[in-house]
């Protein structure tokens, strides 16, 4: 690149290389090395003539003067975050190298002593880059903590969206809109906050992390805290909303409208209720009541608790309400009901009625006419029947699945006494050739023990099935008090059924009530259930 000789009469300098094919970079560095040599009276004017215009004589820069050798040098350059430290090693001029010893006193001297890149310094050791800057030192940023976070085991503000069955068909009822929950589900978690990492210069000092930032858990209406007080709990069972950035659970969902394609089916674990109509075609579920202002069309109304209907139910053949309490309806029209406690309504026509207590049709019309109508406790109402002798079927007392389940072991304990018998007689068979002295086959032998088995899992069914009987008869005998009631008028094409008897109603009557009384329904004068 250049070459420098000591004369006689001056320090010379003679570029070797073309100046076109050296960088401003190149050109500097020249300059600093000679600087490094420490001439005395360097003209600086004349060095930098032969640099930069490159002129073919030597060009004398500096008086006569021996030579001095310049050991090697590292400077050292540390970032204004105190984060990363930089060396740049110059070489030697005739003079020492520095050593690995040497390079870590230097950086110490330098207060960098964290961070230090070993295996760089012993590859920068065994062969130096001259004049590049070269990270050897880094320093460990500081990691701040994590903000807490909230996790929402539940699907809150739920979209409308239509179940679509594999085979592409799309059900626009089933939209999936409450989120249920039951008691003591968690519905919110908190992820805690962090407390961060601490970092270090590469002097050694420590930088403070800045934790995370905590968050309120959103507890709203009937949740409560979890023992370690980071999650959130559903204190009753019912639908979760979020409102006003907080989790609550409320029992009761209400419907501002009708039930129809833009609520689509409900399926809630508390209690519904609905201020408008329930559409054909829809289904409504409740773990507690259901509440209908409007009318019921061909829809489906099932609820663990009472189900009333605030203007009735036009069932057009294919409406049914399932309750586990009581049904209480304006009116009832073409409709199918079970309930498990009262039906109370003002009208119930062509029906399919089915109730473990009382049906009550009183108010304005107090009419039932067609259909078919069975209560455990007894039906009452104004007038049962119509002038056109429409067939209606009235069954009081005993549920018909207690009888069928009454005769059905009646006739299975006849069959049990005869299976008895046949093994009593096999056994009795099998001890006749034990005692005449001959001992009993390998295969007779088993089936001893076979029939013995029998006989005895027999007996005990046939005990069980006695007791079973019994219970069943009591039941039937305490209902058999049942009545039909009417206050006004029962016409000719009603059937009144009380226990096992049956009557069937031939002229009008007035001011009556069916009872059972030694095995026949006689009408008598008009007695209220």
């Amino acid at each position: 690149m250049y070459v420098l000789e000591f004369r006689e009469d001056g320090v010379y300098f003679k570029l070797t290389s073309n100046p076109s094919d050296l960088t401003e970079s190149d050109k500097r560095k020249i300059i600093q090395r000679l600087k490094r040599k420490k001439l005395e009276g360097l003209q600086l004017n004349t060095l930098f003539q032969a640099i930069y215009k490159h002129d073919a004589q030597d060009a004398k820069i500096a008086h006569a003067q021996p030579d001095v050798a310049v050991d090697e040098e590292m400077t050292i350059r540390v970032s204004s975050d105190q984060m990363q430290a930089f060396v740049t090693f110059l070489p030697p001029e005739g003079g020492k190298s520095l050593s690995q010893q040497d390079i870590l006193r230097l950086l110490k001297e330098a207060s960098v002593i964290y961070g230090i890149n070993y295996g760089l310094l012993n590859e920068i050791v065994s062969e130096k880059p001259y004049e590049q800057e070269i990270l050897i030192a880094q320093g460990t940023p500081s990691r701040n903590g994590q903000d807490a976070t909230l996790k929402f085991h539940i699907e809150l503000n739920k979209k409308a969206t239509p179940k679509i069955y594999e085979d592409g068909q799309i059900d626009y009822r089933l939209l999936d809109t409450i989120e249920n929950v039951t008691k003591g589900q968690l519905l919110v978690s908190m992820i805690p906050p962090t407390s961060g990492v601490s970092g270090t210069t590469v002097s050694n000092k420590q930088i403070p992390a800045k934790p995370g930032k905590s968050i309120n858990l959103p507890k709203g209406k009937n949740t409560e805290f979890t023992d370690d007080k980071l999650g959130i709990l559903a204190s009753i069972g019912g639908k979760a909303e979020l409102l006003d950035k907080k989790v609550h659970v409320f029992i009761v969902h209400e419907i501002r409208d009708n039930v129809d394609n833009s609520t689509g089916n409900i399926d809630f674990v508390g209690n519904v209720v609905i201020n408008g109509n329930v559409m054909s075609g829809f289904e409504v579920k409740a773990g507690g009541f259901i509440e209908v202002r409007g009318v019921v069309e061909g829809a489906v109304l099932i609820a663990d608790g009472n189900v009333v209907l605030k203007r009735g139910m036009q069932g057009m053949g294919k409406g049914s309400i399932v309750s586990g309490g009581n049904v209480v309806a304006r009116f009832i029209e073409s409709g199918n009901v079970s309930a498990k406690g009262d039906v109370i309504s003002e009208a119930i026509m062509h029906s399919n009625v089915h109730c473990g207590g009382k049906i009550i049709v009183a108010g304005k019309k107090g009419l039932i006419a067609g259909g078919k109508l069975h209560a455990g406790k007894g039906i009452s109402a104004f007038t049962i029947g119509s002038p056109m002798a429409t067939y209606t079927a009235l069954e009081v007392g005993v549920d018909p699945e207690i009888r069928k389940e009454h005769d059905f072991l009646k006739k299975d304990l006849d069959n049990m006494e005869n299976e008895i018998k046949k093994a009593e007689q096999i056994l009795h068979l099998l001890g006749k050739m034990e005692v005449s002295g001959q001992p009993l086959p390998l295969d007779k032998q088993l089936l001893k023990v076979k029939v013995k088995n029998t006989l005895n899992d027999s007996i005990a069914k046939l005990e069980e099935a006695k007791i079973r009987i019994f219970e069943l008869e009591e039941t039937i005998l305490s209902v058999a008090e049942s009545k039909v009631s009417a206050s006004k008028t029962v016409y000719p094409g009603v059937t009144v059924a009380i226990g096992l008897s049956s009557f069937r109603v031939k002229d009008i009557v007035e001011f009556v009530t069916f009872k059972r009384e030694h095995g026949e329904i006689r009408p008598a004068s008009y007695q209220s259930i």
